[in-house]
């Protein structure tokens, strides 16, 4: 792939049948929501609005005018076929557009961690975003309501409110989160470290799975709660996508069943007003493993941030001597190599330490650049630098030693002003003979080697 640094320019076949999709997504939630409806009500699940949002969120650029224009040509199509006529349908595709963009012009605003939902305050302004699209969509329900079934502005304004913040807050922070499954797989496979899953992971799940069951048998107005314990548990395991489709599902789930009769909670629900306050309620109730999942997102960034900075040596971005110590300790390693670039005091002494410290950090560049995947590079002090070489022979070992010390005299190191500094590097080579070889002795004697280089005239690689 080929990485260009010029402006993004729409290529109109591309953005077209980008648009297309769109569109033909927002007909297929659309009538979904309309076939959801039950008599006298517009919809009791329309999926279609937070679909929109997260799906011009989620491009790599900018919606078009084609985009838009799209989605605008799904609603109305739906809603046509459905037979609602044209008023209708214009005033209804006009009233979703008030609530969807005002929730992507907000939530497009935020950086990528808060729209994402990694950030400690996230949820909050996510739940404000929603409650600003909901009153949006609200303001058009005043309008439509009462020209469509004759209800009262307020009660438009109400329906139309909760509607909104309730699809918004079930199904928009599964799209947030949603990883980017092909960059992941790619990753993985260049990585292979797929993460070994175990039956105890599975705990969470089945424990929500069983507060789900447990509250068809048993019933009653308490019912609706006994999943939180099971879901802040999923909340506290899973990833933030997971959470979030876990709580996209009981929110689905426990309205459906109260409405199929599967669960009884003791009350009426046959008015809109009761059905309005159940749904809100249901759904404000999954903002809680929704909020503790996005602060040990945060939370679990941070720690992985701290952990870089302690084991990493900050100007070349490669493990500092007690990270590489750390992870010798874990990999076991069939050779080591010890590196030195020759003549570094000289560097510091004729062209200041910030040639000196480009030197440093072009030499990390190019020795990761010659290493293969699973092989550890670090600093160890000064211009002293080491790598641990797993499951490798002694012919390959001295050949991937070699491949560094051309490299390194072949590629000069680009300072300030454009100066070009060519410098060499000194390779000591460590095999293991034995498995059961300390670590410690395997440094030392690559450290031996190297000195055995350098005495040799620097430029060059020994073997211990």
């Amino acid at each position: 792939m080929q990485l260009s640094h010029a402006p993004h320019r729409p290529v109109a076949g591309l953005d077209l049948k980008d648009a297309l999709l769109v569109g033909a997504l927002v007909f297929v939630c659309s009538i979904f929501g309309i076939y959801t409806a039950p008599p006298g009500v517009l919809a009791a699940f329309w999926p279609t609005n937070a679909v929109l949002v997260g799906l011009l969120l989620r491009r790599a650029h900018p919606p078009t005018a084609a985009h838009w224009l799209a989605a605008i040509a799904g609603y109305i199509v739906a809603d046509l076929i459905m037979r609602h006529g044209w008023p209708k349908t214009v005033m209804l595709t006009t009233t979703n557009l008030m609530g969807v963009s005002v929730c992507y012009a907000l939530l497009k605003r935020m950086s990528d961690d808060m729209r994402g939902l990694r950030h400690p305050r996230s949820m909050l302004r996510f739940v404000l975003v929603a409650l600003c699209g909901a009153a949006a969509a609200g303001v058009g329900g005043t309008v439509i309501h009462p020209a469509l079934f004759g209800g009262t502005r307020a009660y438009g304004f109400l329906f139309w409110f909760s509607t909104e913040l309730v699809n918004t807050i079930a199904i928009l922070p599964v799209l947030l989160t949603m990883p980017d499954l092909a960059r992941r797989l790619a990753g993985r496979g260049r990585r292979g470290d797929a993460p070994a899953w175990r039956i105890g992971h599975l705990a969470p799940l089945a424990a929500f799975a069983s507060s789900l069951w447990l509250e068809t048998q048993l019933g009653g107005p308490g019912v609706i709660s006994f999943p939180i314990p099971a879901m802040l548990w999923c909340a506290l395991t899973y990833s933030l996508f997971a959470t979030a489709g876990i709580t996209l599902l009981f929110s689905m789930w426990t309205l459906l069943a109260i409405a199929s009769g599967m669960l009884a909670i003791g009350a009426a629900v046959d008015t809109p007003q009761a059905v309005m306050s159940l749904r809100v309620g249901v759904t404000l109730t999954a903002l809680a493993p929704l909020a503790v999942a996005s602060v040990m997102v945060a939370r679990n960034e941070l720690l992985a941030r701290l952990q870089h900075a302690a084991s990493h040596d900050p100007l070349t971005q490669v493990l500092n001597r007690g990270g590489f110590m750390a992870r010798a300790d874990t990999v076991q390693a069939a050779a080591v190599l010890m590196m030195d670039i020759d003549f570094f005091k000289k560097v510091n002494d004729t062209h200041g330490h910030a040639a000196g410290d480009a030197v440093l950090a072009h030499f990390a560049r190019v020795a990761a650049g010659c290493l293969r995947a699973g092989d550890v590079l670090g600093r160890l002090g000064g211009e002293e630098f080491a790598v641990l070489l797993p499951g490798c022979a002694p012919g390959d070992a001295r050949a991937i030693a070699q491949r560094i010390c051309d490299a390194f005299a072949a590629q000069p190191a680009v300072l300030e002003g454009g100066v070009r500094l060519h410098a060499t590097v000194s390779i000591g080579l460590g095999c293991r003979e034995a498995a059961d070889t300390p670590i410690g002795t395997l440094l030392s004697q690559a450290d031996a080697a190297l000195y055995s280089a350098k005495h040799a005239g620097r430029n060059r690689v020994a073997v211990a």
